[in-house]
């Protein structure tokens, strides 16, 4: 495949993309994996049985990790596949988070891959940015300031995160203002094709708008991550309600495998 530089209309589009991504990995889903001489002690020991810190799973934090997914929506036919691994710490806007990579497949091919940079420190989950593409069409976007939401959220509890996304390719420089509002639900019980959970529900709400206009209605997406079992801490449902013409998206996992380290 012949890379080009990423012109402003890529830009626009891998943003886009990253939003839906950051929808998931706001709530409390590491996209990214731990670091080195991190300790983190049981999760399930140390909160409540309400508190969201049990559907962290230390795994994930521990590069060699792999969770590989399908998926199916009511708007589609289509069978989803992704793939995310734990890379490891890698050199970023000045830090040294750990990197994880995601790809989505389309028919069994490679469509979409970045790799996300953050990490656990002080009890919460920091995101630093992410790389998408690669070559002459590469997209680096950081966070300023670097987004971070605690670990250990109580029912109902809120957390508001303000930060500027900035965009950097070959060829342009994008900035945009974004705002992400996270609300713990508590704990659910969900059947799903993978079985039932004790769950714990978030609801995410993210605007993105141009840092020179106004912000947009907020996108918003609710995610379901099982407290307990095989898959714990990986997001198994999210549900986009209707808005702007857009019909309610429900997408849940019906197979996964997922390969700690």
């Amino acid at each position: 495949m012949k890379n080009s530089p990423a012109k402003q209309s890529d830009l626009d589009a891998a943003h886009s993309k990253r939003t839906s991504t950051a929808l998931v990995c706001f709530a409390l889903a590491v996209c990214g994996a731990g670091i080195p001489g991190l300790v983190m002690a049981d999760a399930t020991a140390t909160s409540t049985d309400s508190s969201s810190a049990a559907c962290v799973n230390e795994a994930d934090f521990r590069a060699g990790t792999v969770v590989e997914s399908e998926s199916r929506d009511n708007l589609s036919p289509a069978l989803s596949r992704s793939k995310t691994e734990t890379l490891g710490p890698q050199a970023f806007a000045g830090v040294t988070p750990v990197a994880s990579s995601h790809t989505s497949y389309l028919n069994g091919a490679p469509f979409f891959l970045t790799t996300t940079f953050a990490e656990v420190r002080d009890g919460q989950l920091i995101r630093y940015g992410d790389r998408h593409g690669a070559g002459a069409s590469l997209v680096t976007t950081t966070y300023h300031p670097a987004a971070a939401v605690p670990i250990d959220l109580q029912p109902g509890q809120t957390v508001d995160v303000r930060y500027k996304s900035q965009a950097v390719s070959a060829g342009a420089t994008v900035e945009y203002d974004v705002t992400e509002q996270l609300t713990y639900s508590g704990r659910e019980t969900l059947t799903t094709a993978l079985g039932t959970f004790n769950t714990c529900k978030f609801t995410n709400r993210i605007s993105v708008g141009s840092a020179a206009g106004a912000q947009p209605a907020p996108v918003v997406v609710h995610n379901w991550f099982p407290a307990e079992g095989p898959y714990r801490g990986q997001s198994i449902r999210a549900v986009t309600p209707a808005a702007n013409g857009v019909p309610e998206r429900i997408t849940e996992v019906v197979k996964m495998q997922y390969r700690a380290q």
